[in-house]
């Protein structure tokens, strides 16, 4: 018996070797077989071939018979036809066309040409005939114009990506059509013409993810449907899209929704008790909108939460009165509910949120003291409490434990900053926010520890003094700097110009002495204004790119540098109430953004150059009470935009112009008062229709008053 079982093993291991081998030799044929297929390999090389050689080039492995063997593309390994073909995965951008070669792609699944540039070409219809395609990308790869309709056509298309800003669509019918649709992003698309936008998505019951940002829908109501199909949906996104809607109800239908964002839509009305409803959301995002009422106290429901921001609001309502809102919320990270109406303290509920990362409560009206238990929130990265009504003292106590914090803000509050001088913080900012608290009388020694800070904001803290030496080198990233409005002494030191990132400095109202140093190149932002500073500016200011320069209420003298309207980016350059003397540099035909000059109260003579007449863009020009002579200058008609033209006190002369009236028509105050203009107010005057404040006093002028002029909020014509 066992010589017959071990016969019968013999054998039936004998046929399964055989069987093995077969399958080993039929595999090696269809491994064999399945290479690629000549008429495909010939429509990439084609497709290739109407690159650019630049782009072409970083397609090195497309070479040799077998396409399957080519990076980007992928066959189907039994029958050698191409299936896949990504080229949106490298670092530089393909240019050039889309060969109709492509077309050949007869067994396309997957087609990803995104982050390209194919020179606003419209997206190819062939691509509606790969019929049993299932992902496609076309998005940020320069295409432009409409949609074709065709892509109707791709019945198992379960991911589709188009997102662009040069793309449009004039209707979603096709759409519709996508019934396997799972991802759907129609970003940054021009969809204004698109009405039809939500009851075609209704009709896509297995999409998951929906991104329509940034894509102009039309301002239908979101409440134009109460019923949806897409009851799977896990993404949403219509941000930045104006839809002057309240909170859609088929929203609360999405249980399984997890991410959620419908900030900038412009909409109104309250939040529900229904948001309870969305147990899966992990993500929720309303902020910049009109939304109003408390936050309902059924988002407490929303454990899997770990990103709020309801910023930009009118919400309202006591959050202390709700400390179980958050209760639940473990995973939180980011809160942020700045500028609204909401009241109430940090209390009770707070500490709890031991995960988060960001806190921005900024611009409400809370109250109370800031606790000490803040620092059990060590997670904290960025803290932005400013603009509310706490009070009480804050110290290293409150800030001990917080190492991962990065930006901290606790402007114009009401708080007392009380540190040791000798303490060490444990982390390291990059921006730092005390506006309005009182932090003096000296800047904070701890400061000089945060070598790696950009943004300081001092100003109105009550510091005293001098500026010590450290606080102008011990940090070479910083790019804004204001101790504005505070009482500091002394000199600016030559030592400016070497910090290299300053982009914006505010020293305004100090007591400030000497000259203005050098600048670096970096400053963009000038502020110096009301302080005690004297002297000439220097021959070479080092800001050239600056566009804001407010050196007013100060001592300086000399003449106005011929460099200040040769800085083409300039837009306000404010001069006034100094000991300015000269005449005024006759320069200005290039400072294309400049909208507000003021050189008013200094010793400035001779004429107001013609050249002014080049800043077309220029709102304000003040230059009253100098000792300018002369005309008006006929060259300031093309200066449309002026909405104050202050030109008082000097000695100017002549008669009023009459394009006075037909070309400065956005006027809204005219002053010349107490110059030397003789004869007749213009009759074109009435043609300010925009004109409230009109001073003509102190005068020459002859004839009566015009009627016209009683309808002016302001006059003087003595």
């Amino acid at each position: 018996m066992s010589v017959m079982r071990g016969r019968m093993q013999g054998v039936w291991l004998a046929a399964l070797i055989s069987l093995l081998c077969h399958s080993i030799a039929n595999a090696g044929k269809e491994a064999a077989a399945a290479v690629c297929i000549t008429s495909e390999r010939d429509a990439l090389l084609a497709f290739k071939a109407g690159l650019c050689a630049d782009s072409a080039g970083e397609l090195p492995s497309w070479q040799g018979h077998d396409c399957c063997s080519w990076g980007s593309v992928s066959c189907n390994k039994r029958t050698g036809h191409v299936i896949g073909l990504d080229i949106g995965q490298y670092a530089l951008s393909f240019t050039g066309e889309i060969n109709s070669s492509l077309a050949a792609l007869t067994h396309l699944r997957y087609l990803n040409l995104s982050g390209n540039d194919f020179g606003g070409v419209a997206i190819p219809d062939f691509i509606g005939s790969f019929s049993k395609l299932r992902h496609l990308d076309l998005s940020h790869a320069g295409f432009a114009g409409l949609v074709p309709p065709q892509l109707g056509n791709l019945s198992m298309l379960s991911h589709l990506a188009l997102n662009s800003s040069t793309i449009r669509m004039d209707n979603f019918h096709w759409v519709s059509r996508l019934r396997a649709l799972r991802y759907l992003d129609l970003g940054r698309l021009y969809l204004v013409a698109c009405s039809d936008w939500l009851q075609a998505i209704s009709s896509l019951p297995l999409l998951q993810v929906l991104r329509l940002n940034d894509a102009f829908l039309p301002a239908t109501s979101l409440n134009s449907v109460s019923y949806v199909n897409f009851t799977a949906l896990t993404v949403l996104d219509l941000s930045n899209n104006e839809l002057n809607s309240t909170l859609p109800r088929w929203i609360w239908s999405l249980h399984s929704l997890s991410y959620l964002d419908l900030s900038s839509c412009q909409l109104s009305g309250s939040v529900p008790d229904n948001i309870g409803n969305l147990s899966s959301l992990s993500f929720l995002q309303l902020l910049d909108n009109h939304l109003e009422g408390e936050i309902p106290q059924h988002m407490s429901r929303l454990c899997s939460l770990n990103i709020i921001d309801m910023s930009r609001n009118n919400l309202s309502g006591n959050i202390t009165a709700e400390k179980n809102l958050f209760s639940c919320m473990k995973e939180l990270q980011v809160l942020k509910v700045g500028f609204n109406n909401l009241t109430g303290n940090l209390s009770g509920w707070l500490e709890h949120l031991t995960g988060l990362t960001t806190l921005d409560l900024s611009k409400n009206s809370f109250t109370g003291q800031i606790p000490e238990d803040i620092g059990k929130l060590s997670q904290l990265i960025y803290l932005d409490l400013s603009y509310n009504a706490f009070g009480g003292r804050l110290s290293e106590v409150h800030l001990g434990n917080l190492s991962r914090l990065d930006f901290l803000s606790l402007a114009s509050n009401k708080l007392k900053i009380v540190i040791e001088p000798n303490w060490m913080p444990t982390f390291q900012l990059t921006g730092l926010g005390l506006h309005g608290c009182h932090v003096g009388p000296h800047i904070p020694a701890w400061l000089r520890s945060q070598t790696k800070i950009k943004m300081i904001d001092l100003g109105s803290t009550k510091i005293t003094g001098t500026l010590p030496d450290w606080l102008w080198n011990f940090s070479s990233s910083i790019t804004t700097l204001d101790i504005s409005s505070n009482s500091i002494t002394g000199h600016l030191p030559t030592s400016l110009v070497h910090m290299k990132m300053l982009s914006t400095f505010n020293m305004r109202s100090n007591v400030l002495e000497g000259g203005i140093p050098g600048l670096p190149a970096s400053v963009k932002v000038l502020d110096l204004s009301k302080n005690f500073l004297s002297g000439s500016l220097p021959q070479s200011l080092g800001a050239k790119y600056a566009y804001y320069i407010k050196l007013s209420d100060n001592q300086l003298n000399g003449t106005i540098p011929a460099y200040l309207c040769e800085m083409d980016s300039m837009e306000l350059v404010d001069l006034s109430n100094n000991l300015f003397s000269g005449v005024l540099p006759d320069c200005w035909k290039n400072s294309s953004r400049l909208h507000t000059i003021d050189f008013s109260n200094n010793n400035l003579h001779g004429e107001i150059p013609s050249t002014m007449g080049f800043i077309t863009s220029l709102a304000i020009l003040s230059l009253r009470e100098n000792s300018l002579s002369g005309t008006l200058p006929s060259s300031l008609q093309s200066c449309n935009g002026l909405i104050i033209l202050d030109l008082g006190s000097n000695s100017l002369s002549g008669s009023l112009p009459s394009w006075l009236g037909d070309s400065l028509g956005s006027l809204i105050t005219l002053s010349l008062r107490s110059n030397q203009f003789s004869g007749e107010i213009p009759e074109s005057l009435p043609q300010l229709h925009a004109l409230q404040n009109l001073d003509l006093a102190s005068n020459k002028l002859s004839g009566p008053v015009p009627q016209f002029l009683g309808n002016l909020t302001s006059m003087c014509v003595d």
